[in-house]
């Protein structure tokens, strides 16, 4: 079993916004972040599921001098070829007297982020034809002012990229972005912050119910979470609790609160028939 309280001295917290990281990985990476948010190369960022890949994306946005533009998601999971082209491909308008091109997605961005969300899970042949179109709307649209252009950020699923290391189409999108590459350990590899995630979650779930505000969790419940593999990783973990909130009436969150996944007894007595 791993001991509670050797996750609270050795490391001061560090506070991102509503967030909290005590491991030294996680701090690292978010002070390279902080760094990296004061450049406009594109950037990829790969981790599992869950792991927080858009939520490292807004939080460069936050610290960037871009941050009072948009941030425009661009959601990539079962996109088909007329979703693409029409986020896209060039449109000709007619504005006034002037016959102008447009680009949906990349004018919605203007100035800000653009985030390809899970671009690893759209076929190949799109990728690359996204990027090329994403950097000829760039020329087009800002020619004369390109620092208006969106910064791109790419999300990208770890087991996708361990596919895509060696591909043509891989070192295509590095030949074209010359990007900076960020990845996101899964919640297993980083166990010294689930704690002050499960404060967090907590903290989150009692406000927005009022009657909960004696929301706990037993140490029983919190070894549990704290021994879990976490396929789902952060977000897994937050869904887990307002399970287990639900479960236990927003009282005490104990074992047979959390999922199944997390405890084999069931969390009520069957009854005969």
């Amino acid at each position: 079993m791993l001991p509670l309280l050797q996750y609270h001295s050795n490391h001061p917290p560090c506070r991102l916004q509503d967030e909290v990281y005590v491991s030294p990985l996680m701090k690292d990476i978010y002070t390279k972040a902080q760094a990296l948010a004061q450049l406009d190369n594109p950037v990829i960022i790969v981790g599992e599921i869950g792991t927080g890949k858009k939520h490292m994306s807004r939080y460069i946005h936050r610290h960037s001098n871009r941050k009072n533009e948009p941030f425009h998601c661009f959601y990539c999971v079962d996109i088909d070829e007329d979703s693409y082209k029409e986020a896209f491909w060039e449109h000709v308008e007619i504005q006034g007297s002037h016959i102008v091109l447009t680009y949906d997605a990349i004018e919605k961005a203007a100035g800000g982020i653009l985030y390809l969300d899970q671009f690893s899970e759209i076929e190949e042949r799109f990728m690359l034809d996204i990027i090329e179109s994403y950097q000829q709307g760039c020329r087009q649209i800002y020619r004369f002012n390109m620092s208006q252009a969106p910064r791109l950020f790419i999300s990208i699923n770890r087991e996708s990229y361990r596919k895509m290391i060696g591909h043509s189409t891989w070192k295509a999108l590095l030949d074209m972005l010359n990007p900076l590459v960020i990845m996101i350990p899964p919640l297993r590899e980083r166990r010294e912050d689930i704690p002050g995630l499960i404060s967090l979650f907590m903290q989150k779930i009692r406000y927005n119910r009022e009657q909960w505000f004696n929301l706990s969790i037993s140490h029983q419940a919190m070894e549990a979470c704290l021994h879990f593999n976490w396929p789902g990783n952060v977000r897994q973990l937050k869904n887990a609790l307002l399970q287990g909130a639900i479960l236990s009436n927003g009282k005490q969150i104990e074992v047979q609160h959390l999922p199944f996944s997390l405890n084999w007894r069931l969390p009520y007595r069957l009854g005969k028939d």
